[in-house]
């Protein structure tokens, strides 16, 4: 059974005399249940390891988040190029084109980078020394959900302040 499957599986909305002002039924026009006013927000994952990649949906959707998936660098450099994304979540020891290769080739900003690594192959100095500021933050897999989301968040605001 796949994350999304148990997940939603497992979502069961507040009783009505615990639901917080304002809520109301669903109509199944909704983003997902725990869905923020972030909805409108797209992240691209370029990920390898499918179990990951799709936890990363998984955990993205469910905040509301619209989510794109790469499987390798190409694919998503091709992303990049042909639509705009907000946040890219990135990986650096890639198939066909590693991560660092596909920042060298995009132009900041947008999208707000945040590399999700283990730095095995990449020290975040090569890293930084490689690709300037697109960088917008880097963090250490495995990472606690509540803690990459908040670095999404982070990002989301930063964009949100350059769009201003």
């Amino acid at each position: 059974m796949s994350i999304a499957a148990v997940l939603e599986e497992a979502y069961e909305p507040p009783p009505p005399h615990l639901r917080a002002v304002g809520d109301r039924e669903s109509t199944g026009s909704e983003p997902a249940p725990g869905a923020s006013p972030r909805s409108h927000r797209s992240v691209l994952i370029v990920e390898d390891e499918p179990a990951i990649r799709e936890t990363l949906r998984v955990i993205f959707q469910f905040q509301g988040y619209e989510t794109v998936e790469a499987e390798d660098g190409a694919i998503g450099l091709e992303i990049l190029r042909d639509r705009y994304v907000d946040v890219l979540i990135l990986d650096l020891h890639l198939p066909k084109l590693n991560g660092v290769s596909l920042l060298q080739q995009i132009d900041p900003p947008p999208p707000m980078v945040i590399i999700h690594s283990a730095f095995e192959f990449f020290s975040p100095d090569e890293v930084r020394k490689s690709t300037g500021s697109k960088v917008f933050r880097m963090v250490r897999k495995p990472i606690p959900p509540p803690q990459l989301l908040s670095a999404v968040a982070a990002a989301v605001s930063e964009l949100e302040n350059l769009e201003t």
